[in-house]
């Protein structure tokens, strides 16, 4: 199993968990993507943080393929 199989896996979770507690799926990955980004910044620091999110951010809209950022 992967690194990304795990991360789709609990994509999958998130939407499952806030459909039964009558959550929009959409908000609940935002929010997790809030507490994600926190607890990268915390493992990693606000330095790699910010230059990961950057790289992810430009990468957004790049065309019909979107690379994933294999460090």
């Amino acid at each position: 199993m992967s690194k990304y199989s795990i991360a789709k896996q609990q994509i999958q979770n998130t939407i499952e968990c806030a459909k039964e507690a009558g959550i929009d799926g959409v908000e609940a990955l935002e929010a997790l993507t809030v507490m994600l980004v926190q607890e990268l910044k915390s493992g990693r620091g606000t330095d790699h943080t910010r230059q990961f999110l950057q790289y992810e951010i430009d990468s957004l809209g790049s065309g019909g393929f979107f690379e994933i950022q294999k460090r």
